[in-house]
């Protein structure tokens, strides 16, 4: 049998990458939470964190994370099934940054408006948001990769579509009324970071082009995207669906309205029988026919 009083103290450290929050969170000392962990090490023959700042898992950590977050889940499944009260624990699971900016808030709208479980949500890149999920981190994440983790399932939501747009100032004042590929890609553009592929593969796919950042900002905040490019400080590759009014109200410029790069997004969740789980991938699918296409 497992010491699952110390695997809590194992999930929330790593919860909140500190062993000071995690003593505060469990109303323990700090020296138990720590012995907490140092029984489990001692237990397996190897460590299980990084004493670090912030404090991360050891492989061996993660898969421990992992069994936690899953046998959680299934003790409430068991318990809602046997009493019909909805289950507490919160649910964690990734999310990339443009869907965070865009459709997601619907969601956490229409859950919270059916159960009483928090959302814990780490933002990632969607390439990698699957790995939190495989490590054992979260147990639900959308992703771009369709095939499943093992132990999980995943269903296809549609295509997250992107287009490069700018002002009409900017139009005027950078590109001097030339849309060619040679003038958009000597303009200022804009990346989120050093993980953003988007940028990359629409100068590929949708121009033809040798992919280049040399011209780019980096800006590691999707409102804030839009926000610099309403300014006519950058033209962008954003989420159609985040500027459909200002494209239609002609304050942006779609530079190449009929080539779009389209992610496909893929919703992921581990298999536990959970019925919290199950009402939150609902959610998920019905705002998505709703928002993707």
């Amino acid at each position: 049998m497992m010491d699952y009083k110390a695997l809590t103290s194992l999930h929330a450290v790593l919860t909140f990458q500190s062993f000071d929050k995690a003593a505060h969170f469990l109303n323990l000392t700090q020296s138990a939470v720590s012995q907490n962990i140092k029984r489990l090490e001692q237990e397996y023959g190897q460590p299980l964190v990084i004493r670090a700042r912030p404090v991360i898992a050891t492989p061996l950590g993660e898969q421990l994370l992992a069994h936690f977050n899953k046998v959680s889940l299934l003790e409430e499944g068991i318990k809602e099934n046997i009493t019909s009260q909805q289950a507490r624990h919160p649910l964690k699971i990734a999310v990339n940054n443009d869907v965070l900016a865009t459709w997601f808030t619907q969601v956490v709208h229409d859950f919270s408006n059916t159960d009483r479980n928090m959302l814990h949500i780490k933002a990632a890149d969607q390439n990698q948001t699957r790995s939190l999920l495989q490590n054992g981190q979260v147990v639900a994440c959308l992703s771009q990769i369709g095939t499943p983790v093992a132990g999980g399932d995943s269903v296809f939501l549609g295509y997250m579509h992107y287009e490069l747009v700018a002002t009409p100032h900017f139009i005027a004042h950078y590109l001097h009324s030339d849309l060619s590929t040679a003038s958009i890609l000597q303009s200022p553009s804009l990346i989120y970071d050093e993980h953003d592929e988007l940028w990359t593969r629409y100068q590929n796919e949708c121009l033809g082009a040798s992919a280049t950042i040399s011209n780019s900002h980096w800006y590691p905040s999707s409102h804030g995207f839009v926000e610099l490019v309403k300014g006519g400080t950058v033209c962008a590759l954003v989420p159609s669906v985040q500027v459909k009014q200002d494209v239609q109200s002609k304050k942006l410029i779609s530079l190449r309205p009929n080539k779009r790069l389209a992610l496909p997004l893929y919703w992921h969740w581990y298999k536990l029988n959970s019925s919290v789980l199950d009402r939150l991938t609902t959610v998920i699918r019905d705002v998505t026919k709703k928002t993707l296409h």
